[in-house]
């Protein structure tokens, strides 16, 4: 076989050039990978811990007591037998509830909760506090008005003699006045049985003693009298000229009034009459009036003389009113008409007025304007 000659069952084969391979990717189990793993792994789990921690149940589940009405004190023992604890989380002010008692809880009673729960709890501050008024010398709608701005109610009424407060006044009270007392409470008076309000009597033109005589029956009080000094034209000596306070003004409890008693003219030589007096008769009627003459007319005058002038003393006694009314005494003779009295008044007692009379004479006596009787003199 010749050189040039291929050798047999052999092939030749011409290689091209191979392109590059790509680079592999790194494998599953790189440890970078398993170290990112795991770190999310564990980030997973404490979250879940601390989720189940802040979320899930503290302890044995548990029915929940009813802490309302009881104290402060009481309720925490209670909550401490139970696993749980308290926090109060706001006052109220409450009527019934005492203070410092629980007034409401959250969750309510009769509810599941677990052990070691923490219950918000609401504490009274007790009724609302209101400012008791001064009811001293007040009548009792006045008070029953000033208790209900206040919101209080007028209590349990009691009525007690009293010599100086006026009846229907109120003496005393309880709760005492400027003192506090819950909303709603019941304030208690005692109302005087006393003296009925008076009023001024009208003094002027009566004698000091008989001005004396009248008061103590008008249940009214004097002071000492305030004697005017001697002077020309004055008002027989003893007589009231003026008085404080002024006729007709209401008579405050422990008032007094003052008369004004004129010290009387100067003395004059004018010689007391020969005369002796002849008394008349007492008129007797219904509203009785009296009279003394201090001095007659002359028997053997002429019938064409003046009418004569006589001094007298009278005596109305006035009738017993259910209300005090204006009572008005008039005398009525030739001379004309002038007032003896005229004031407000209950009546119930007699007048006495030293008056001059010129011819007939005749007493009248008007109540609230209306004539009631007429007596001649």
């Amino acid at each position: 076989m010749s050189a040039q000659e291929p050798r047999r069952g052999r092939r030749t084969v011409d290689y091209a050039p191979r392109p590059p391979r790509p680079p592999r990717p790194p494998a599953s189990g790189s440890p970078a990978l398993a170290i990112a793993l795991g770190l999310l792994a564990l980030l997973v789990v404490l979250v879940a811990v601390g989720a189940y921690r802040l979320f899930a149940p503290a302890g044995s589940p548990i029915i929940l007591p009813d802490f309302g009405g009881m104290s402060m004190d009481a309720a925490q023992s209670a909550a401490s037998h139970f696993g749980v604890s308290l926090r109060v989380v706001a006052h109220h002010n409450d009527e019934k509830i005492a203070k410092g008692d629980v007034l409401g809880q959250f969750p309510a009673a009769g509810e599941h909760v677990r052990e070691g729960r923490i219950i918000d709890v609401i504490v009274s501050d007790g009724p609302t506090l209101s400012d008791v008024p001064d009811l001293g010398n007040l009548s009792l709608r006045d008070a029953q008005i000033e208790l209900g701005n206040a919101r209080l109610d007028l209590g349990t009424v009691t009525r007690q003699k009293s010599d100086l407060v006026s009846e229907g006044r109120i003496l005393s009270q309880n709760p005492v006045a400027l003192t506090q007392a819950p909303a709603g409470t019941k304030v208690d008076v005692t109302v005087a049985q006393g003296r009925p309000e008076a009023y001024v009597p009208n003094f002027v033109g009566l004698s000091v003693e008989f001005s004396a005589s009248a008061a103590k029956q008008a249940g009214v009080s004097l002071g000492p009298p305030l004697w005017l000094p001697i002077a020309k034209n004055a008002k027989p000596r003893g007589v009231v000229v003026a008085q404080d306070p002024l006729p007709g003004q209401p008579m405050g409890a422990g008032a007094k009034v003052i008369l004004h008693v004129s010290g009387g003219p100067p003395p004059t030589p004018t010689p007391l009459p020969t005369q002796a007096p002849t008394e008349a008769p007492i008129i007797t009627t219904p509203l009785p009036v009296s009279a003394s003459p201090s001095s007659s007319p002359n028997p053997q005058a002429s019938p064409s003389a003046e009418p004569a002038a006589r001094s007298m003393r009278i005596q109305v006694a006035l009738p017993a009113l259910t209300a005090a009314k204006r009572v008005r005494v008039a005398l009525v003779d030739a001379a004309g008409s002038r007032d003896l009295y005229d004031q407000t008044t209950k009546g119930g007692f007699t007048l006495q007025f030293d008056v001059t009379v010129t011819g007939a004479g005749t007493v009248q006596t008007y109540i609230d304007g209306v004539l009631s009787t007429t007596n001649g003199l």
